[in-house]
């Protein structure tokens, strides 16, 4: 009998300590890395099908600000070479947040990467991804897509969408 009320203790225990990790977030990161996931896929369907609207819709006032994103997509476009087909899989080659002393997180953001992306006509492109800020409480207009950037397999050259102007307006004390 002594060796079912410890085993009921480990348990009442480890559902205490799920319980505790769960409030403070811990839990939060992998499912936010879940969705982070889901809404890479969808942007990867959006490529598909070329959709300006819906990809600019998905990046940050701040790079809208500073970006004639629809112009930049539409360059973009004109540089793959053909259709996008697929992908392998999507990586996070970076990821981090910010978190007060409190332990709320104020900030994540993500770096996704789509690996070995083929086209209609056989192009791989090895690196082709972008920068997300998923969350910034204390900087909304920074929360979207930054920067959307590909790396041709011809000339070596990124061709990128969006950036993060503010930050550079900032430094030069254009802002």
């Amino acid at each position: 009998m002594k060796r079912c009320r410890y085993a009921g203790g480990i348990i009442s225990i480890t559902l205490i300590l799920a319980f505790i990790l769960n409030l403070t977030g811990c839990g939060r990161f992998e499912s936010d890395k879940h969705l982070v996931k889901k809404e890479a896929e969808e942007i990867f369907r959006m490529l598909q099908d070329e959709d300006i609207e819906g990809l600019s819709a998905k990046f940050s006032k701040d790079s809208r600000k500073y970006h004639n994103i629809e112009m930049e997509w539409e360059l973009f476009f004109k540089q793959l070479d053909g259709k996008l087909v697929s992908y392998s899989g999507i990586s996070f080659p970076g990821e981090g947040t910010g978190v007060d002393k409190d332990g709320t997180v104020y900030e994540s953001h993500y770096t996704v990467e789509f690996k070995n992306v083929k086209t209609d006509k056989g192009t791989v492109y090895q690196s082709f991804g972008y920068y997300l800020t998923r969350t910034d409480t204390k900087e909304p207009e920074l929360e979207g897509i930054d920067v959307f950037s590909m790396k041709h397999p011809g000339t070596g050259e990124y061709v990128t969408v969006g950036g993060f102007s503010s930050e550079y307006e900032e430094e030069l004390g254009r802002k």
